[in-house]
């Protein structure tokens, strides 16, 4: 704790000059800068610490003080630089909790002081010992070498610098001399003639000659009675090979052609993943022990169960021709891969809806109907359904003529369905089927509407046109002629009748004829020709 600043008495610290001015006098300003309060230490460490000292008057002039609470003051040469810095050096502080001060004191005697708390902890003197070979319960076989091992250190000296011997009780007494290396490890190597437990000392010096001692407790055993293997079983206990750890009485088979359970009377490997335990040829992991099969039985313990593709898969939960598919092929499967199977609840897919084809991924109830297959795509028990994927919209066609109307449309793969089997919206009047475009025939009654617009043109078209014009008499060869057919009166309204001359009728006079002819004035022979005129009543048709 730092002192605070002390103001001198006028009395005791100043003096009166000549013009009577007082002169006062500052206490010394005091600071440990290092180590930090609370730090630790080992005994015999070296620690440095260091100070900042300042005063109103030349640092010359103070008297320096460091001192510990435990071991009172502390020698120091070290004085003040120019910057006021202060120093002390020391390895010899006694372990524990040391309050360590620095003080200083100028000519009137006014101080100033600061400390800080440090931890020396105490550092063993005794080197330390530690057994690592034998450990607790090991054995050792009667002439046999026997590695002996241990593990030293020193607070003061280095591993190689300690001397550690090894004896034996009750015989043979002194067993050797240890030699550390770098990392405190020291061994030899000693023998035991006889079978009995030995107390094992093993001893470390130092330096100083302070030892420290360690035992441990060796088994020296018959060969016949030593665990080789470290498998719990020694040759006297029935080991059958006490230098393989896997052989012992009652041990697991395994793969290794050997007789891991010393019992004779059992198979080699039997029971293990190269033995077919089932029979079936087969076993888990070849090349088998007792068969040549080379396919792996994925069920060893069923003889029914093998690698077989031939084998039918049954709805049984289990792999049975062990292909590492379970219940494929059947209908709880998805084996086409597209979410669902026969039954509608898979084992393998989340689809809850029976799949139709599960042989075709395609087919599925999630898929779209379409034109261009010939069978339920999407497994709803019809093909070619409406709307399917491809269809042709067919027009109203209510008439039934393949002509449909604008206003209404459905889809379908191949034929429309009454009413909508149009192919186009070309019809001009739904409600007749022979009027529709391209119609060739002529009508005598309107189409339905009062229109005898058939053929969907926009136009009345009248089959029988034109006016009659009379029939006149040619002498040779004494024929008529028409000069034209047609209405004998204005062209009639669509539907209508009127009279139509078509065609003359000759008729002549033989007297006159033969007269004519005998008295060959021919061209008065005209005169014997009468024309007449063929008269019929017509209907006028249109389209």
């Amino acid at each position: 704790m730092r002192s605070a600043l002390l103001l001198s008495a006028v009395a005791l610290a100043g003096c009166t000059g000549e013009a009577g001015i007082t002169i006062y006098n500052v206490a010394p300003s005091v600071s440990i800068t290092d180590p930090v309060d609370s730090a630790m230490f080992e005994e015999g460490e070296t620690l440095t610490f260091r100070g900042v000292i300042a005063d109103d008057g030349p640092l010359d002039d103070l008297t320096f003080r460091w001192a510990s609470s435990l071991d009172g003051e502390l020698a120091s040469l070290d004085i003040p630089d120019a910057e006021g810095n202060i120093e002390l050096t020391t390895a010899n502080l006694s372990p524990g909790v040391h309050v360590v001060e620095l003080q200083a004191v100028d000519g009137d005697g006014l101080d100033g002081s600061d400390n800080v708390t440090i931890t020396i902890d105490e550092v063993p003197e005794l080197p330390s010992i530690r057994v690592e070979h034998p450990a607790v319960g090991e054995q050792g076989v009667m002439g046999q070498p026997f590695v002996l091992l241990v593990n030293v250190s020193d607070a003061q000296d280095p591993p190689d610098q300690l001397v550690v011997e090894a004896s034996s009780s009750p015989t043979p007494g002194f067993v050797c001399y240890m030699v550390p290396g770098g990392t405190g490890d020291a061994q030899c190597t000693a023998s035991w003639a006889d079978a009995g437990s030995y107390l094992l000392t093993f001893t470390v010096t130092d330096t100083d000659q302070n030892t420290s001692t360690a035992n441990a407790t060796l088994q020296i055993v018959d060969p016949l009675d030593f665990d080789g293997d470290n498998d719990g079983y020694t040759p006297n206990g029935g080991d059958c090979n006490d230098s393989n750890a896997t052989m012992y009485p009652g041990a697991p088979e395994i793969c290794d052609n050997l007789d891991n359970d010393c019992n004779p009377n059992t198979l080699i490997d039997v029971g293990t993943d190269c033995f077919d335990d089932d029979g079936d040829g087969q076993c888990e992991a070849p090349p088998c022990a007792n068969t040549s099969s080379g396919l792996a039985d994925c069920n060893d313990a069923d003889a029914t169960i093998y690698n077989n593709p031939n084998v039918q898969e049954q709805i049984n939960g289990t792999d049975d021709d062990c292909d590492t598919r379970i219940d494929e092929d059947t209908s709880v499967y998805d084996d086409d891969g597209d979410g669902f199977c026969e039954s509608g609840n898979c084992i393998n897919a989340s689809g809850t809806q029976p799949d139709c084809n599960d042989n075709a991924a395609p087919v599925n109830p999630d898929a779209n109907e379409d034109c261009s297959t010939s069978y339920d795509d999407n497994c709803d028990g019809l093909t070619n359904t409406q709307n399917a994927v491809g269809c042709q919209h067919f027009y109203l066609d209510q008439d039934g003529d393949t002509y449909g109307v604008r206003g209404g449309t459905e889809c379908y793969c191949d034929t429309g369905v009454q009413p909508y089997t149009g192919t186009n919206s070309n019809d001009c009047y739904d409600n007749n089927a022979n009027a529709r475009p391209g119609q060739g025939s002529w009508f005598s009654v309107n189409r339905g509407d009062g229109s005898f617009d058939y053929n969907c043109d926009n136009a009345q078209e009248k089959r029988y046109n034109g006016s009659y014009s009379p029939c006149f008499a040619e002498f040779a060869p004494f024929t008529c002629e028409t000069n034209s057919a047609g209405w004998t009166s204005s062209n009639p309204q669509c539907g209508s009748s009127a009279s139509w001359v078509d065609s003359c009728d000759n008729s002549y006079d033989a007297f006159c004829m033969g007269v004519c002819i005998l008295t060959e004035t021919y061209a008065s022979c005209t005169n014997c020709y009468t024309c007449g005129e063929n008269y019929e009543t017509q209907q006028q048709t249109c389209r």
